[in-house]
């Protein structure tokens, strides 16, 4: 392919690469018409012109007579490419998300390819698209995000292809002025529907999310108000996440651990991973959550508000104590969690009785639970299982 797109441009070309999204490699290779036969795309820049002249193009070629040949070739500046069905159609669709240098100002074209043309179907500014099946017909709907600026809210728009063109399905303006979009999530609905979770950001260092789904054909809320969208405001980077592989997803929400103050520097924060139930949000699980391990503990129901977590000094470990309306050096230990970086560490946690629960990399993840008898005392069988790691 690669020489074929020689032969077509010439040799002195340098390939590039989409910034986001699943397609990272500078080919893509599919069967974009139907016909049984894959063609390529394929980005690339030209190494012999001037900086100004030298922008990013996209060329297509396809397979003639069993060689590879370039049959179109047109500018593209590619944050994205997504290949896929949509609506009843078997064929694949090209949908390629444009960027300028800052990727500030960003336009969405659908393309479908045939007869070795490229057609253009569809085109539309956005923040962050995607093309799942929104409303569980068994057919790809395209759902394209929009931020909030001066002039407009942020937003969320559903479009079908019927009868050969994208047609809107209407546009809904999100209740949260989202300033970027950091993850679009499905998940099942007490109603059997579709839950379209939006993750975006509300400042520098948080986010929330808004939760649509598709109602009489249109994007509708599922969440009552906007103050309930407001309860799942927390810390950038604690993304909407299915939890227990259910199929339901549960955003998890940031407080501190009983016996902390608010404003408190060294506090260790408890997460609640909240669930949908009809227009409410309620709180599913409650436990401990490091973002950076990607390390989930699950809170035994009797530890709910009678424990809580410190921060070993020494060792660096989380520990989980009884508390007893104030935090001190005498509270009883039950659990430690802690993380060995290296051979020396992981065999000092070996040594002192630790149990190793997860390896990544060069970091080895442990728990220890404490010897004790008191009555909110665990089985490590039963402490173990509660642990899981979702990076």
């Amino acid at each position: 392919i690669y020489l074929a797109l020689q032969d077509a441009v010439g040799s002195g070309i340098t390939l590039q690469y989409p910034r986001a999204g699943a397609n990272l490699s500078a080919f893509t290779v599919v069967d974009l018409d139907g016909d049984g036969e894959d063609e390529a795309l394929v980005f690339y820049k030209k190494t012999n012109l001037a900086a100004v002249e030298n922008g990013l193009r996209l060329s297509v070629l396809d397979q003639v007579k069993g060689k590879w040949m370039s049959v179109c070739d047109r500018p593209a500046e590619v944050e994205r490419i997504v290949v896929s069905a949509m609506g009843d159609e078997t064929q694949n669709q090209i949908f390629v998300g444009y960027s300028g240098v800052d990727q500030s100002d960003k336009s969405l074209t659908v393309y479908r390819y045939g007869d070795s043309q490229v057609e253009q179907l569809f085109t539309a500014a956005y923040t962050m698209f995607d093309v799942a099946d929104l409303d569980g017909d068994q057919a790809q709907e395209l759902l394209v995000l929009g931020k909030l600026t001066e002039n407009a809210s942020s937003s969320a728009a559903m479009y079908r292809l019927q009868d050969g063109s994208i047609k809107d399905n209407g546009k809904l303006d999100l209740r949260t002025g989202f300033t970027d979009f950091s993850q679009v999530l499905y998940g099942t609905l007490s109603d059997g529907t579709t839950g379209i979770y939006i993750d975006g950001a509300t400042g520098p260092s948080s986010l929330q999310t808004e939760i649509l789904h598709v109602q009489s054909d249109t994007l509708a809320y599922v969440l009552a108000d906007g103050d309930t969208v407001a309860k799942t405001n927390r810390s950038v980077g604690y993304l909407s996440m299915d939890l227990d592989g259910d199929g339901v997803v549960e955003i998890p929400v940031q407080e501190p651990f009983p016996g902390y103050a608010a404003d408190a520097s060294e506090q260790v924060r408890l997460t609640r991973w909240l669930s949908v139930s009809g227009e409410q949000l309620t709180e599913k699980e409650r436990g401990y959550f490091s973002l950076n391990d990607g390390c989930v503990f699950l809170l035994p129901l009797s530890w709910y508000d009678t424990v809580t977590a410190v921060n070993d000094t020494l060792t660096g470990d989380i520990v989980f104590c009884r508390y007893d309306g104030e935090i001190n050096d005498h509270m009883t230990e039950l659990l430690r969690y802690s993380v060995a970086q290296d051979t020396e560490s992981q065999e000092e946690r070996e040594t002192e009785g630790y149990r190793l629960l997860h390896t990544r990399g060069k970091a080895s993840y442990y728990m220890k639970p404490a010897e004790t008898d008191d009555s909110l005392a665990q089985p490590w069988q039963e402490l173990m299982v509660r642990f899981s790691f979702v990076q």
